[in-house]
C-alpha cells in the first residue's frame, strides 16, 4: 500500500514539473524570447552597432542624421531604448546617427566689453570657456583683448571659446630690455606706451630721426623703472660702422 502511494506521488510531481516546463516554454514563445540588457551603442560606428545587436537578438534601424558636438561623424549619437533597459529579444533599436560638428566663423568680439562678447558669442552657438585676466597700460577695465580661437576661425557650433580680459589693473613695473641698436623712434614710441618718460641725447651734428639708432641707454638693460620713470637715450643717426671709425 505504502510503495503504490509513493509510485502515486512520484507520478503526480513529474507530471506537474512536466505541465510547469510546457507552460514555461509557451510563455516563452508567446512573450516573444528571453529578455536582454539594451547595450550602449553612442560613439560606435553602424557596423560595430549592428553586430552588437544581432548578437543579442536586437534588431537595429536607423531614423535620422543630425549634427553632434559630443559623438564623431559615422556614429550613433542617439538611440532608443537607452541604454541598460531591459526588451525583449527581437525588439528594434532605433539610432540616430551624428553628422560630426557644424562649423561656423568665430564672431569678432574683440575691443568689446566682456559682457557684451558674451551675447554675441552664445547667440552664434559658442560656449565662453575660461576667462583669463591681464594688466595693460592701454584700453579699458573688462575689454576684451583677444579670444581663442580667433575672431573669423571657424569652430565647431558649441565648442568653446576662451577669452583674454584687461584687467585694469596694470603693474607699474618693468624690466627695461637691451635697446641699444635699436630704431630710435620705434623704442621711444615703446617706453612712451609703458608710461615711460623718454629723454634725448643727440651725438651727431646732423641729426636725421628716421635713421637714428640708440647707442647708449640709462638706465643699463635689466633695470626694473617705474611707470613715470625717465629713460635716457644716447642717439646717433650713423652706421654702426661709421661711429666704430
Amino acid at each position: 500500500m505504502l510503495r503504490k502511494t509513493l509510485i502515486y506521488v512520484a507520478v503526480g510531481i513529474g507530471t506537474i514539473a512536466g505541465i510547469a516546463l510546457v507552460l514555461n516554454l509557451a510563455m516563452s514563445v508567446f512573450v516573444g524570447g528571453r529578455q536582454v540588457t539594451v547595450p550602449d551603442l553612442r560613439g560606435v560606428g553602424q557596423r560595430r552597432a549592428v553586430a552588437a545587436l544581432e548578437q543579442l537578438g536586437l534588431r537595429y534601424e536607423m531614423m535620422e542624421e543630425h549634427f553632434s558636438v559630443e559623438y564623431p561623424e559615422s556614429t550613433v549619437a542617439e538611440q532608443n531604448p537607452l541604454p541598460g533597459r531591459i526588451v525583449k529579444q527581437g525588439r528594434k533599436v532605433l539610432v540616430t546617427m551624428s553628422r560630426g560638428g557644424e562649423f561656423y566663423d568665430v564672431p569678432y568680439g574683440i575691443g568689446k566689453p566682456l559682457r557684451t562678447a558674451r551675447i554675441i558669442l552664445e547667440r552664434a552657438g559658442f560656449t565662453v570657456g575660461s576667462v583669463a585676466r591681464v594688466p595693460s597700460l592701454r584700453g579699458y577695465q573688462e575689454e576684451v583683448l583677444s579670444t581663442e580661437p580667433m575672431p573669423g576661425s571657424r569652430a565647431v557650433r558649441g565648442s568653446m571659446v576662451n577669452i583674454l580680459v584687461n584687467d585694469g589693473v596694470p603693474d607699474p613695473r618693468v624690466i627695461l630690455p637691451d635697446l641699444r641698436d635699436h630704431a630710435y623712434l620705434s623704442v621711444k614710441m615703446r617706453l612712451e606706451r609703458l608710461g615711460l618718460f623718454v629723454k634725448e641725447s643727440n651725438i651727431d651734428e646732423e641729426f636725421n630721426a628716421l635713421r637714428a639708432r640708440v647707442v647708449l641707454q640709462r638706465p643699463a638693460a635689466g633695470f626694473v623703472v617705474s611707470k613715470g620713470d625717465t629713460v635716457l637715450l644716447v642717439i646717433s643717426s650713423r652706421k654702426k660702422e661709421e661711429r666704430s671709425l
